[in-house]
């Protein structure tokens, strides 16, 4: 007794289900050229998300050079003892003239920091005219502008009158 069917058995039907499967055997020319748009609109958003690391280096030399300018204005303030910073085609660099280099006294310790002063290099070459900056010692009366490029980039290095530095894109 059969009590389930398992659908026509006979030469004709198998016929037609082993032609029906061998045409549906592969994609069509449109189920084709679909994925491959899918797979160009996902890969034109992927390269679009890579960052430009030129760019991002660029802005960071030059706010790692703001803050090093800024952070050596303030201590020479504070203590008192006048810092030259040297910016150029190589990068920057800081010291303090012979004249204000004393020893501490064994109860009182140097706030210099060399590591926040070692020199500093341009991740790429720019152009720029060498300049020489006194920190702390002196009297501001006007505001400094100091274009930099570097390939297509350019920037301003700007000191107000308060001394403060900042950058900005010109």
């Amino acid at each position: 007794m059969q009590i389930l069917g398992t659908g026509n058995r006979s030469p004709q039907g198998q016929a037609r289900l082993a032609q029906y499967q061998q045409n549906e055997a592969g994609f069509t020319l449109i189920e084709f050229l679909v994925a491959i748009a899918v797979m160009a609109v996902l890969l034109g958003i992927a390269v679009l998300a890579l960052p430009n690391h030129d760019e991002r280096y660029w802005r960071d030399n030059l706010d790692q050079l703001v803050s090093s300018l800024n952070f050596a204005q303030e201590e020479s303030a504070m203590s008192g003892t006048p810092m030259v910073a040297q910016v150029d085609a190589l990068g920057w660099r800081f010291s303090m003239p012979l004249s204000a280099v004393t020893v501490p006294s064994s109860n009182q310790g140097s706030t210099f920091l060399p590591d926040v002063y070692r020199a500093q290099t341009w991740h790429k070459p720019v152009e720029i005219t060498p300049v020489q900056l006194s920190l702390g010692g002196e009297r501001i009366t006007e505001a400094l502008q100091i274009p930099i490029k570097q390939e297509n980039r350019q920037a301003v290095l700007m000191r107000s009158s308060n001394g403060r530095f900042q950058w900005v894109r010109p």
